[in-house]
């Protein structure tokens, strides 16, 4: 038997999703986190250091080891001193808090947490460090979470003042009145020699993505429930013990989509309907300008005129096609660790022609783009708007299943449907998705951190997002002879 010597306040929060995580997560046996992860992880670290500009008084034993820390912890909050990174523990429990302050009748506890609002996941977050103070006779009286403000923009340097909302959660935390069960329950899990038979459930997704999701679902077949597009469907079925889509009753009512999907499995086949294909090819005007946008966010904003988490465009691609089929491309990807927008607009402006259509793939994310470029760049907002009035969405086909192959495996995504549509996909590429291609701009070019040859990460940039305009182009051509056969 594994003794694990505490339970701490994040593998209190793993229980609290899954008893199976908590108990990989306590022998730190989770997948490798990835780059993404490690990104939000320092955005957080980036937002509290604005936070602690609020609380001047603060004495942060972020820095010292974690005996060093409990003993220092306790001498300062003897002291009535409020402390940054306070660790407290009882029995075996324990957890490094934020902010730990004193007040009139007790002592206030600070969560930081680099989210636009409160969630409901912060909540139990502080009652566990509630109930380890109360047990310590740190009587908690307060506690609040600070977040980020959404409307927040940064002019020159950030205020943190305006960066940050404070909110009183105390009400909220004191309804928490499961933590003792919680606590037992949990230290069982943890000192089994072996995970629990946890089921899937909803909370594979909730309050976020469990890294283990995809070695629990291991063992589903390879068209499963879970990729029809109807989650009360899926779990429905899942709770009748189906789990392959074959398996499906003929009885089962199916929404049209699902029906579809288990149709193309069941037969075989791919499902066309030419003649909506046609209908929204015949929207099509030329010349077409293919044309996709990859970004990068920070809790922080780092440019004049952004806000939190607002995403900022690094790189276009654009395929510009003809009437007589004619193609060229044309590419931007910026340079150095600057605000790269009003860049990528001059380009942009010189580039795209006053009529044709814009083809995008999942035209929210582009929209979003322009408009947001629009408003913080007012000059620009003529030009932009000609833009946003010519948008045609290329996923509109495969998301109303106008076309679904069963490869697609229940998505419409541009990184399902272009293989599914033309044998081609991203696989044999360095970066094959844009979180990746997000991940390596920003970590390449503004904080400069990774090691990789930088010039290697920008062919490879250019090579993905080259090949989301392209599949379009390949794609929108493979729905024109589709169309024409049927």
């Amino acid at each position: 038997m594994i003794k694990i010597k505490f339970l701490t306040k994040s593998l209190y929060l793993n229980g609290l999703q899954c008893p199976k995580y908590l108990w990989f997560s306590s022998r730190n046996q989770l997948p490798e986190i990835s780059l993404y992860d490690h990104h939000k992880f320092s955005q957080g670290r980036e937002f509290e250091k604005y936070v602690k500009k609020l609380f001047p008084e603060g004495k942060d034993l972020g820095f010292l080891a974690h005996r060093d820390n409990i003993n220092e912890t306790l001498n300062l909050m003897s002291k009535g001193e409020t402390v940054f990174e306070a660790t407290i523990i009882y029995k075996n429990l324990l957890f490094k808090g934020d902010i730990i302050r004193p007040n009139q009748d007790g002592w206030s506890l600070y969560e930081i947490k680099a989210s636009t609002e409160v969630k409901d996941e912060h909540i139990p977050d502080l009652a566990f460090q509630k109930y380890i103070c109360n047990k310590n006779g740190f009587n908690i009286t307060k506690c609040f979470i600070e977040y980020l403000n959404k409307n927040y923009q940064k002019e020159n340097t950030i205020d943190p003042r305006g960066l940050i909302i404070q909110e009183d959660v105390t009400d909220r935390v004191e309804k928490i009145n499961d933590i003792e069960g919680n606590i037992n329950s949990f230290l069982k899990v943890i000192e089994s020699s072996k995970p629990p038979e946890s089921l899937i459930s909803k909370n594979c997704n909730k309050p976020y993505e469990c890294p283990l999701k995809e070695f629990c679902r291991s063992y589903f077949p390879e068209y499963h429930i879970f990729q029809l597009s109807n989650w009360r469907t899926n779990w429905k079925l899942f709770e009748k013990g189906i789990l392959d889509i074959k398996d499906i009753p003929d009885e089962e009512r199916l929404s049209l989509k699902d029906q579809i999907i288990k149709d193309s499995i069941d037969k075989n086949i791919v499902k066309v309907e030419a003649e909506k294909i046609k209908k929204f090819l015949s929207i099509l005007e030329y010349p077409i300008y293919y044309l996709d946008f990859e970004t990068f966010d920070t809790a922080v904003p780092i440019y004049n005129i952004s806000r939190p988490y607002q995403k900022i465009p690094f790189q276009y691609s654009l395929h510009i096609q003809e009437k007589n089929n004619d193609l060229s491309h044309i590419e931007f990807l910026a340079e150095g660790n600057g605000d790269p927008r009003l860049e990528l607009l001059n380009r942009l402006k010189n580039e795209i022609g006053r009529i044709g259509s814009i083809v995008v793939y999942n035209k929210t994310f582009e929209k979003t783009i322009l408009k947001e470029l629009a408003r913080d760049f007012p000059e620009y907002m003529d030009f932009i708007q000609g833009l946003l009035n010519r948008i045609v969405d290329l996923a509109d086909p495969f998301r109303n299943f106008s076309y679904y192959n069963p490869v697609q495996k229940g998505s419409y995504s541009i990184k399902a449907v272009l293989p599914a549509v033309t044998g081609i996909g991203y696989t044999d590429l360095e970066i094959g998705n844009g979180t990746d291609a997000s991940m390596k701009y920003f970590y390449s070019h503004i904080k400069k951190d990774l090691e990789d040859d930088k010039e290697e990460i920008r062919n490879n940039l250019l090579k993905y997002c080259c090949l989301d305009t392209e599949g379009m182009v390949l794609i929108v051509q493979k729905l024109k002879e589709i169309s024409q056969n049927k």
